[in-house]
């Protein structure tokens, strides 16, 4: 979508003005144009293109919250014994093939020096970049620090319950001056018309996601280059966004009885024709995740604060 912002050359000013005229316009002129600038700003503001410095953290947090093994840790049990049983030494087992939970398709998305960009190539054939960013690897104390805000241009992966890397990535821009955001052109795609730049509506998107990003082919860079292929996506709309920021991770009670389930599960069984339900039970994927724009037609989710922050996006990726 482009957007200019232009100034009116109407009405040109005579060569002088008497002093007291000239102090009065001066006054005048100085009043409308900070109401103009502070309204102009607070329709950026409404139309989503002022993204929150809080984007997707409090969703986050819940993984420093959550009362079930970090993300780094996986699932285990400690058998007990009852009285008067005899613990037996085990028969030896091969040793595990060593797995790193942080690859995928050849790239590291752990805290590494090496940068990510990718190139989406849709259906179509039209292609997407997604431009270089730093990966991260969740850690408590990482939003506190500032380590995921939008102008760190960071890259934030968790595991999930099932150790299945969820990577956050943000979007939008600041401005009409501003290029932008990691997935700020792939919104762009998703959410607008390519030949008018307006906003479409939520049937379209959806239309969109099914058609050109199921199926895409996408290559990833690091030190290599590598490939992998959409094989679910969606988007969560306003009526439904803050109900998925109950579900960023699995919990479970003391006893340990799932009282939510993880994003994969929810996006499966509230969006079952989208692909996720296809992969709820597949480790080995990736789950690419950004937030979108209310679409023509749409109401507000009044308990989101950000305008910007009133849909999400879910790309899932298997390597090819």
């Amino acid at each position: 979508m482009k957007e200019t912002i232009e100034m009116s050359e109407g009405n040109k000013s005579p060569d002088k003005l008497p002093r007291r005229g000239f102090l009065k316009a001066a006054v005048i002129g100085g009043l409308g144009l900070g109401g103009a600038v502070y309204s102009g700003w607070k329709v950026l503001e409404g139309l989503g293109l002022r993204i929150s410095q809080d984007s997707l953290s409090q969703e986050l947090q819940q993984l420093a919250e959550s009362p079930t093994p970090t993300p780094f840790q996986p699932r285990e049990s400690t058998p007990t014994l009852s009285a008067g049983e005899v613990q037996t030494t085990p028969e030896p087992s091969p040793t595990p093939e060593f797995v790193h939970d942080w690859l995928f398709a050849g790239a590291d998305f752990s805290d590494s020096a090496h940068q990510i960009d990718m190139m989406i190539t849709l259906t179509d054939s039209s292609q997407l970049l997604v431009p270089a960013f730093t990966p991260l690897s969740w850690r408590d104390g990482l939003l506190e620090a500032g380590e995921f805000a939008p102008e760190r241009n960071t890259g934030l992966t968790y595991l999930d319950e099932d150790r299945r890397k969820i990577l956050n990535l943000h979007s939008g821009r600041l401005g009409p001056l501003h290029t932008g955001f990691t997935m700020w052109d792939v919104q762009l795609a998703i959410e607008t018309n390519p030949e008018t730049g307006n906003r479409i509506n939520p049937r379209e998107a959806e239309e969109k996601l099914r058609s050109q990003f199921v199926g895409s082919e996408w290559a990833i860079e690091q030190t290599s280059t590598s490939h992998a292929r959409c094989v679910a996506a969606v988007r969560v709309p306003p009526s439904l966004v803050y109900e998925s920021t109950r579900h960023v991770y699995e919990q479970t009670d003391s006893s340990g009885i799932v009282t939510s389930e993880g994003i994969i599960p929810w996006l499966a069984e509230n969006f079952p024709d989208t692909g996720f339900s296809e992969i709820v039970d597949d480790p080995h994927v990736l789950v690419i995740k950004f937030c979108g724009r209310i679409l023509s037609g749409e109401h507000e989710e009044t308990r989101i604060a950000s305008p910007y922050q009133q849909a999400r996006f879910f790309l899932a990726l298997k390597e090819a």
